[in-house]
């Protein structure tokens, strides 16, 4: 069996370690984002345990629905979902979307579950050329600063890397880096020099070593 990719791995850590946070939480946080929540998403379809936290707006104008247990987190910087007349925007249970997270919707946005959104991310699915479907499949990780733009498809188990700009669909399994952001497996990632092996055991030291390194 292959292990999965390295990059793939810290991003399935980062949501499982952001849905235990947030199940650890007092009671009182807790319940407070999911009230917000409610008030925050009253305009649109939305499943159970969503929590808004700090300062979310939302301008909803067509169709939005929001899975269950999804994280919205504002800062200093709102986090913004528009979604126009006529638009749809539909986001899959367990994702979280950090501060200063901008999403615009004008024809058709699709995210997957337990995708991670880093602080200041931009997706809209217009620019001054076009306006295209954006696709964002299960278990994407997009990190700080990165911008999606129209008619991307980003495939499962991707990461986009910091102050990227996509522009071109993402495999799955891949890393998007730069701007405009290129294309790499992310076995060939976790396979570089340097990089850990997760075919290969760590190195087992000698009781004795251990020992000796002690009583120096």
């Amino acid at each position: 069996m292959i292990a999965q990719p390295l990059l793939t791995r810290s991003a399935s850590v980062l949501a499982q370690f952001s849905e235990m946070r947030a199940q650890l939480q007092p009671l009182p946080m807790y319940a407070v984002g999911m009230v917000r929540a409610q008030w925050i998403f009253r305009s649109c379809h939305m499943g159970w345990g969503v929590r808004a936290y700090g300062h979310v707006q939302v301008n909803n104008q067509g169709w939005m629905e929001l899975g269950q247990k999804l994280t919205f987190k504002g800062g200093m910087l709102p986090t913004t979902l528009t979604c126009h007349p006529d638009a749809r925007l539909t986001v899959g249970s367990r994702s979280h979307f950090n501060y200063g997270v901008s999403l615009e919707v004008w024809d058709s946005v699709r995210i997957g579950e337990r995708c991670m959104f880093a602080s200041f991310v931009r997706i809209s699915d217009r620019d001054d050329q076009r306006t295209a479907p954006i696709i964002i499949e299960d278990d994407v990780w997009i990190a700080h600063g990165a911008i999606i733009m129209p008619g991307v498809r980003i495939g499962a188990r991707s990461v986009v890397a910091a102050g990227s700009i996509v522009t071109q669909d993402v495999p799955p399994d891949s890393l998007a880096m730069g701007n405009p952001a290129r294309n790499m497996s992310l076995d060939l990632v976790s396979r570089a020099p340097g990089a850990p092996d997760s075919h290969t055991p760590p190195p087992r030291v000698p009781h004795s070593s251990i020992s000796n390194r002690i009583e120096s």
